[in-house]
């Protein structure tokens, strides 16, 4: 099947819940903090050059730290091999995890009643979201042993993504057993 050798696939993280928060905190403190230093230049004469550091300093602290709430989730296989990866604003990029899709313990559709108490009674260590959001139509769960980098020692973690027709065919080639399948909009 040389047609699954590789497959990508990446979705936004959309804003609501904890990251319009963020976003709205970030620019809170975009808008407070040149407002302080203007007011502390004003206060002390001694310290007027501080008018030119306030816009400089202002772009860098956007340019820093506005890429973590502008997040976007990637999986990629390549020959089984299943890799988990957050983008941020996209320049940036962290490997989250990599396994081999044939160690899977299950994978299933989240609105499945059954496969949901399922994920439970599995009492994942670790949790990993990779969806725009946990309200979206096609949602799937991957639980698996996930082996510690330092200690070696395996734990149980979940992995929540959104399910393509093309990746779950992926999943049934390399995992047959431990895959669910059921219709997907994508």
């Amino acid at each position: 099947m040389n047609e699954f050798s590789t497959y990508e696939f990446a979705v936004s993280q959309k804003i609501e819940g904890k990251w319009r928060a963020a976003r709205l905190g970030l620019i809170a403190f975009y808008v407070i903090y040149p407002l302080a230093l203007l007011f502390i230049t004003m206060q002390n004469p001694g310290f007027a050059p501080l008018y030119a550091f306030i816009p400089i300093s202002l772009w860098l602290i956007v340019f820093i730290t506005w890429r973590y709430v502008s997040v976007e989730y990637e999986y990629a296989v390549v020959s089984g091999t299943f890799t988990f990866t957050k983008v941020f604003g996209n320049r940036s990029r962290k490997k989250v995890f990599e396994m081999q899709l044939k160690n899977a313990v299950r994978i299933a559709p989240l609105s499945d009643g059954n496969e949901a108490a399922r994920a439970a009674e599995y009492h994942p260590e670790r949790e990993f979201v990779g969806v725009s959001s946990m309200s979206a139509p096609d949602v799937y769960i991957m639980l698996f042993e996930l082996s510690d980098s330092k200690s070696g020692e395996k734990r149980r973690a979940i992995f929540y993504f959104e399910a393509t027709q093309k990746m779950l065919s992926i999943c049934r080639y390399y995992n047959p057993s431990a895959t669910v399948l059921s219709r997907v909009s994508r």
